[in-house]
């Protein structure tokens, strides 16, 4: 089943003493990257959080936001560090001194200042860490609900891209005998020709040459295996599992036979076929991108 390397989850767990919000939001990645924006309070859970989402999901990159309201008051530590404050006091009283202007304390500047109140917890918290984990999981399944959601889409269009490779690749394959047949009588009646100017012709060595020719120009070789990658691209597509990475390298190989069906094909309404097949292998190359 593909999934999409976009998509969006979030969710909020609470309880009597908190409140906690995850939102994961996820885009195109070759690999598997985890950026979280957590409050520095609780980047003492990053690691724990980085391992559960690398579990649950392959590739893209993720972007987690987490916020956490206490509820309950008691359950954060308020210690004011006086001998800190006191510092900050005799620091400000100096500058004053030194500026010459009038000396006020302003006591919310003061407990604004940095570490003068420490807001960590003094131990960490089980039941806050259940809430997290909680809010975490939730929001990563439906993160791959929504990346599923798009996968589908995705799907669709492949299939229908595909559907139009598959049609202009049939018509190659019906014009690709009557093209050979009409290479071999111009070359005949080219040799004819010459044996009106100069005289005969060794038929043997027309023969090989024509053979040689005419093998260099055959195209049913590609057509088959064209036909093998667009139905094994199907079957990946539809697998269990969501190949974004096989489904590229196919992609790849299909691009290798249209070139060489184009090249050989030395024939104006088969290239346009050709065209048609190369325009849709290049927009289902572009979706792929997108596939985990």
């Amino acid at each position: 089943m593909i999934q999409s390397m976009t998509g969006y989850g979030s969710a909020t767990c609470s309880s009597e003493n908190y409140k906690v919000t995850v939102e994961l939001k996820s885009l195109n990645s070759k690999y598997l990257e985890v950026n979280m924006k957590l409050p520095r309070v609780y980047m003492k859970y990053e690691n724990k959080l980085r391992l559960d989402l690398t579990r649950k999901l392959e590739r893209g990159k993720v972007i987690m936001l987490m916020n956490v309201e206490v509820l309950n008051l008691e359950k954060r530590t308020l210690n004011i560090n006086r001998t800190l404050v006191q510092q900050y006091m005799n620091e400000l009283a100096d500058l004053a001194q030194f500026l010459n202007i009038p000396h006020n304390v302003d006591l919310p500047m003061l407990l604004n200042l940095p570490d003068v109140v420490p807001t960590e917890l003094e131990q960490e918290d089980p039941e806050e860490w259940q809430l997290i984990d909680k809010a975490t999981m939730l929001a990563c399944e439906g993160l791959i609900n929504s990346r599923i959601e798009e996968g589908n889409a995705l799907a669709q269009d492949l299939d229908e891209r595909l559907s139009i490779m598959v049609a202009n690749l049939d018509k190659v394959r019906e014009l690709a005998p009557r093209r050979l047949d009409t290479v071999r009588s111009r070359l005949e009646q080219a040799v004819e020709d010459i044996r009106h100017k100069v005289g005969e012709v060794d038929n043997n060595r027309f023969e090989q040459e024509l053979i040689f020719y005419i093998e260099r120009l055959d195209i049913n070789e590609e057509i088959v295996r064209l036909s093998q990658h667009i139905n094994y691209f199907k079957t990946l597509q539809h697998a269990k599992e969501s190949n974004g990475k096989q489904l590229q390298f196919l992609g790849q190989e299909m691009g290798r036979e249209i070139n060489t069906i184009g090249s050989k094909a030395n024939d104006a309404e088969i290239q346009r076929f050709v065209v048609v097949m190369k325009d849709e292998l290049e927009k289902i190359k572009e979706q792929v991108q997108n596939i985990i």
